[in-house]
């Protein structure tokens, strides 16, 4: 299966933007996004899908399980379901690629 940006839908909130490439309808095993972030992203955890985050430029930190660290380009943070985590930036803006697997599902989505 193919997926490319220029049918991929935007989405976004205050301080983080981008689009995702296909959703649970289009492929349910998994699903991926490319979007900018500046600030934090709040804290979350999803009770349905691993998350593996790619940081395709910039810098921040992930809180994840109560630990944190820094990030930065070419980094892959791996985030198993039902984990808490949390990411911001620390300079300017921060660009990731994210996959989920399964498929993204929003009422999966818990915010803490």
């Amino acid at each position: 299966m193919k997926f490319s940006i220029q049918n991929a839908l935007s989405f976004g909130w205050e301080g983080l933007k981008g689009k995702a490439y296909n959703s649970k309808e289009d492929f349910d095993n998994a699903s991926a996004a490319i979007f900018e972030v500046v600030g934090s992203h709040g804290k979350v955890k999803t009770t349905k899908s691993d998350r593996i985050y790619y940081v395709v430029e910039g810098e921040g930190e992930f809180s994840v399980n109560g630990e944190t660290f820094k990030v930065s380009t070419e980094d892959v943070i791996i985030i198993p379901k039902n984990t808490p985590y949390d990411y911001k930036t620390t300079s300017g803006a921060m660009k990731l690629f994210l996959v989920h697997t399964p498929a993204y599902d929003q009422d999966a989505e818990v915010k803490l």
